[in-house]
């Protein structure tokens, strides 16, 4: 099972959106953002498709897990879903974190703010999360 999610990229004149089957949890969709960066244009220029092609050429690994999708709302089975822009003076991506419930239509923002700061809030709240794991759930989990 893959904790799925669908990442949405907003500029003034187009919204795209993409769907990732694995890794959807913040610290790792952060992450799978932040080295899409490396493909796209350089800040400040951002244009939404050409930062989700991006966000596809360096996350995409095998057939399957990374794909293009009309919209969030077509898959039933998300956990998450990311709002990713940027507008001028911003000093860096601004993203919205939403986790998402099976039948609640409500999605619950869990966070928002600069792509750097929040970086480093939830890869140290992940990092907590694992430390506190036992040996035999982080086996079965594959962290070990």
């Amino acid at each position: 099972m893959g904790t799925r999610a669908v990442y949405t990229f907003i500029d003034d004149s187009s919204t795209h959106h993409v769907f990732k089957h694995w890794d959807g949890y913040p610290a790792n969709a952060l992450e799978a953002i932040a080295s899409a960066k490396s493909r796209a244009w350089s800040l400040p220029r951002f244009e939404a498709d050409e930062f989700a092609a991006s966000f596809v050429a360096v996350n995409k690994t095998k057939e399957g897990d990374v794909r293009l999708t009309t919209h969030y709302d077509r898959h039933g089975d998300l956990e998450w879903r990311y709002e990713v822009r940027h507008r001028p003076n911003d000093k860096d991506l601004y993203i919205k974190i939403y986790e998402i419930t099976y039948g609640n239509p409500n999605h619950m923002l869990m966070g928002q703010g600069y792509l750097c700061d929040l970086l480093e809030k939830w890869t140290e709240r992940y990092q907590t999360m694992i430390d506190n794991l036992s040996r035999r759930e982080k086996l079965r989990l594959r962290l070990v």
